[in-house]
């Protein structure tokens, strides 16, 4: 039954004259507002198809169904639903025929709240639409909704739709480290190329098919880690799940941390680097997210963890330098050389800097582990080596070929990831990632040949802005152009120098990262960037990391930018505006 007429109706004209126009565009609220005749009845919806905004007044009406001309989204008059998912529902709004005039609500029949928008991200999930997730974040990130709140939603859907951590997960965890730091939009923008991922993914996996812990029993540390080492040895990824779960409900934090990264780095090195990023950021998520989302995160993990490949299985850990049993022995001397106290004093010298990008594989193995000896706290070493990783890219040398970053891009990350780990467990199985991390800056020596000189070395950059606001609108500008590496690591370099902005800084970059059709890798590097820079306090090592940080964004600059156009057409849709010249 309608619900009677309310004074703020809007009359739009007789029911004579529109039965003869067929359709009559009105003024609402917020948005304009198609009235219809068909037949004898009246329907009135938002005038922009909710797809990409084309005004539906251009569109053909029969037998109670409205058709977009553009894209040929057909929707129910009645209800506003859609028949073509990919469209979206369009917004309906109650109509009058009173006395031969007809009538139309300001605003929809039915406004949607949080609980709507929610279940619309969902649905753009489920359904893989981008533009739907495009809109529904917007909604929620405007109704005020938490970082928290919506991540959750997210997570909860991918653990239930993926086998393992995905691209499109650890760009989320990305997004949530830097979030703080970035502005409005840029939340949106970043929220939004981590969680497309997410719908792409999920639509082409099998769902997850849920393990259990061990029931009624009770294992200490020692028992669970000696089958977690089988399992990951002989591949068993039932084994290790249930392990994990068992872990997870009897012992506390620290102890979890050590079980499960200790298994990422029983093998060296695993997948590139990414498996012990990806136990990171299961890690970092569970902390946003709270303890009770532990069983859905950690255990995704393992079949990265049991299916994994090491360096030890390739031919340069082993040639022409045997490094592999140097550091199978060094594994069976760590808990001896951590047995000592720890001095928050400690400092690397120069000399174990130097090392460090040296070529000597065996000094380094012997320099890390004699700092350990000294007293050298794992996450201070942890952060030189990761240091010395982001020095790689601030002097990776263009005349190699662009794929050659992966290398570089793939150490500074599991550096990153290294250091976060040492932070939550300082066991020997977790501090021997730092020897593999060091040993990854090694065999990365070749692509620093010759060393790309950096900008306080070139003496370059002097004629540049003195205000943040102009280098940082002049550094989005350098990248709408092909490999500006040198250009963009000068206007960094510039920038901190000054002594400029720091969080305005991180949301330029987070920015211009985002925009791009990339994959994780940028963010990635992005993100542990500014994680490093905190772990220095934003010190002088920060110019350098974030040189690094720049450099290797210029060198993957600009795309196609398609994934962003799709930001911006949803937020205008949002908004309301007017998409198309000329509507009525």
């Amino acid at each position: 039954m309608s619900k009677p007429r309310p004074e703020s109706a809007i009359h739009v004209a007789s029911h004579q004259t529109l039965k003869e126009r067929g359709v009559i565009v009105v003024s609402g609220k917020r948005r304009r507002i198609a009235v219809f005749a068909e037949g004898e009845s009246v329907f009135a919806v938002e005038n922009n198809c909710p797809h990409m905004g084309f005004p539906l007044d251009k569109g053909s009406v029969k037998d109670g169904m409205l058709t977009c001309h553009w894209h040929q989204a057909r929707f129910d008059l009645r209800s506003g639903c859609t028949f073509d998912l990919w469209a979206d529902d369009v917004a309906r709004h109650q109509a009058w025929l009173e006395a031969g005039e007809v009538y139309v609500a300001p605003e929809p029949a039915h406004p949607l709240g949080e609980a709507e928008h929610r279940q619309r991200l969902i649905r753009g999930l489920e359904q893989n639409i981008g533009l739907v997730q495009a809109k529904s974040i917007l909604a929620l990130l405007e109704a005020g909704v938490s970082l928290q709140s919506i991540v959750r939603e997210v997570v909860r859907f991918a653990s239930a739709n993926l086998t393992g951590i995905s691209e499109g997960m650890i760009r989320l965890g990305c997004v949530t480290r830097v979030f703080d730091y970035l502005s409005r939009r840029t939340r949106y923008k970043a929220l939004y190329y981590a969680i497309r991922q997410i719908g792409e993914e999920t639509s082409q996996s099998t769902p997850r098919r849920p393990r259990q812990a061990l029931a009624d029993t009770s294992h200490g540390l020692a028992t669970l880690k000696q089958w977690m080492r089988q399992w990951v040895q002989t591949r068993h990824r039932d084994g290790a799940e249930r392990t994990v779960l068992t872990a997870l409900e009897q012992l506390p934090g620290e102890d979890v941390a050590d079980l499960v990264f200790g298994g990422a780095t029983e093998r060296l090195y695993a997948n590139g680097g990414h498996l012990l990023e990806d136990c990171n950021k299961a890690f970092e998520l569970t902390e946003l997210l709270g303890d009770e989302e532990a069983v859905n995160l950690i255990p995704l993990a393992i079949p990265g963890m049991t299916s994994g490949r090491g360096r030890e299985e390739s031919t340069n850990w082993h040639h022409p330098v045997e490094i592999v049993e140097p550091l199978r022995h060094l594994e069976r001397r760590l808990p001896a050389d951590l047995e000592g106290s720890r001095t928050g004093s400690w400092r690397a010298t120069e000399s174990l800097r130097g090392t460090l990008l040296g070529d000597d594989p065996l000094l380094i193995i012997e320099r890390l582990e004699a700092a350990l000896s000294d007293g050298a706290p794992p996450d201070c070493l942890a952060r030189e080596v990761c240091y010395a990783a982001a020095l790689r890219l601030a002097r990776f040398a263009t005349s190699n070929e662009v794929t050659d970053w992966f290398n570089p891009q793939h150490t500074f990350i599991y550096g990153n990831a290294v250091y976060q780990a040492v932070r939550r467990s300082a066991a020997p199985d977790v501090v021997r990632g730092i020897f593999h991390g060091a040993i990854s800056v090694y065999m990365d020596r070749y692509l620093n040949v010759p060393p790309a000189r950096l900008p306080s070395e070139r003496g370059s950059g002097k004629e540049l802005p003195e205000v943040g606001e102009a280098l940082l609108k002049l550094l989005l500008t350098e990248l709408d152009q092909r490999a500006n590496v040198e250009r963009a690591a000068d206007i960094v370099s510039r920038y901190v120098t000054l002594d400029q902005d720091f969080t305005a800084l991180i949301d330029t970059l987070t920015l211009a990262t985002v925009r791009e059709d990339l994959d994780f890798h940028s963010l990635q590097v992005l993100e542990a960037g500014v994680n490093q820079c905190c772990a220095w306090d934003q010190g002088p090592e920060c110019e350098q990391i974030l040189v690094g940080v720049v450099r290797n964004l210029a060198a993957h600059c600009p795309t196609r930018r398609a994934g962003d156009q799709t930001a911006e057409i949803a937020q205008r849709l949002h908004n309301g505006e007017k998409i198309f010249e000329g509507e009525s």
